[in-house]
């Protein structure tokens, strides 16, 4: 210990000599009290350098920020005590400046502590609520792997936050093995992360297919919605938002948890019920005393009625609403991929053309390809299929086959075995139809499939289109 201590006071000592600085005039150059440097570099004992004096003196002597770094380790333990408000600043800035080797070795010493969790998770904790969400990554882990009490709210929180680091991953099996794993703590997070937690739940639900499991996400999530609403005394939208700790306004999530349930019930056929609880979020004006936020999660959610009632009458076979439906979409442009999935699957379904209704988006189709995240993919996938599919049907072949291997693409990517064997099917069904450069492109994608290998198809999942 006092080597290290020595070794950075040292080294320091070294760089003044050879800069040719006096006590007096570095402590000008730097920015620092001529007293506590000295107390620092002459003291005895010798007074703790803070992470802010260490940095001051680093970029003073022209070094690279974390220049001495390696041997600040030291300074952190003394007889074996730890300094808290030492350590967790340091972890977080070895973190952001990616001084790994420092991180572990803090990391070594500090979880023989029986303080070591409390520090390693509010460092998870700082990093994540300053946006590092996946800087805070590790050190959830280690809360995670090392929290012998597995009904500490701690826990669950760092297992909420892990499984929100990982909800841009778009392959259907590692997004499963997230759902596994977070799914059991989401009733020991305190209540506003609760929320948040059922409504992410729900998504990665919507993503995989899993219509059944959804639609119970979505009846806990009114359920305590509506149990929090009851029971808070009368606040604004803000200040009750800020009071509870959440993300966003109770109406959002109220609201959700109707919009999810409608959702997951249209996904299964169930129409008429699905109405019923379309209604549920259409009018949410009557929620006490809401603020801007909550206004604009009311109009929102307004619109995604309004958007999924045209959906539920074509879905239904309801065809004269076609008109009315193309013209929302092209008032909404959010909503255009949502709904261009609904006509082709209606189309289909009950044999009316689509054609025009694909020209008039088609700029807006070509745009869909930048989308990145798992469920506009998922979304891109089901309209190039149900694309392809009537396509065939209208004998427009040499098209159907381009959006064929789309598909093909982004089956592959979703790592979503079931779809995959529906699209060979297709190709394969198409193939006379193919020219030489799309069968050999078909050729050189099964065989990169070698070296990405997709999940069997598990008709427990419920991964199919509907």
């Amino acid at each position: 210990m006092e080597g290290n201590l020595t070794t950075i006071r040292s080294e320091i000592e070294k760089q003044l000599s050879r800069s040719g600085h006096t006590l007096a005039s570095f402590a000008k150059l730097s920015g620092l009290n001529r007293g506590s440097l000295s107390a620092i570099l002459h003291g005895n004992p010798p007074k703790p350098i803070s992470l802010g004096q260490l940095d001051a003196i680093t970029k003073s002597l022209g070094f690279p920020e974390g220049w001495l770094y390696p041997l600040y380790v030291g300074e952190c333990f003394s007889e074996r005590k730890i300094s808290r408000r030492r350590l967790e600043p340091f972890l977080i800035r070895c973190t952001e400046l990616g001084k790994q080797s420092c991180i572990d070795e803090i990391l070594g010493r500090l979880l023989e502590s029986a303080k070591a969790l409390d520090i390693v998770y509010s460092v998870g904790e700082k990093l994540f609520c300053s946006g590092k969400v996946q800087e805070s990554v590790a050190f959830y882990r280690i809360v995670a792997e090392n929290e012998t009490d597995r009904y500490s709210e701690r826990l669950a929180i760092s297992q909420f936050h892990i499984f929100i680091s990982q909800q841009a991953i778009v392959d259907m099996e590692e997004r499963l093995r997230t759902l596994i794993v977070f799914e059991p703590f989401r009733g020991r997070l305190p209540e506003p992360l609760q929320l948040e937690g059922l409504l992410r739940l729900a998504k990665v639900c919507f993503h995989l297919h899993r219509w059944e499991e959804m639609e119970g996400y979505g009846d806990e999530l009114r359920a305590l919605a509506q149990g929090i609403y009851q029971q808070e005394p009368v606040k604004s939208g803000s200040k009750r938002a800020e009071m509870l700790g959440m993300e966003r306004p109770l109406v959002f999530y109220y609201g959700h948890g109707y919009l999810i349930k409608a959702m997951a019930l249209t996904k299964q056929g169930h129409y008429a019920e699905a109405k019923k609880y379309t209604a549920g979020y259409a009018d949410l004006s009557w929620f006490r005393l809401l603020d801007d936020e909550g206004r604009l999660a009311v109009e929102k959610l307004s619109m995604y009625a309004a958007a999924n009632s045209f959906a539920l009458e074509l879905l239904g076979g309801n065809i004269s609403v076609l008109p009315g439906y193309t013209a929302f979409l092209a008032e909404n442009p959010g909503e255009i991929l949502a709904g261009l999935i609904i006509i082709m699957q209606a189309a289909n379904r009950y044999g009316f053309k689509a054609d025009a209704i694909l020209a008039r988006f088609s700029r807006e189709i070509q745009r869909f390809e930048q989308f990145q995240d798992p469920i506009n993919v998922d979304r891109l996938y089901r309209l190039s299929y149900q694309t392809a599919l009537y396509l065939t049907s209208h004998n427009q072949y040499q098209q159907a086959v381009r959006l064929v291997l789309q598909s093909l693409k982004l089956a592959i990517r979703l790592n979503n075995g079931k779809e995959l064997i529906k699209v060979v099917i297709l190709f394969e069904t198409n193939r006379e139809y193919a020219d030489a450069a799309q069968r050999m492109e078909y050729g050189d994608i099964v065989k990169g499939m070698e070296q990405h290998p997709i999940a069997a198809a598990n008709e427990n999942r419920h991964f199919g289109i509907m």
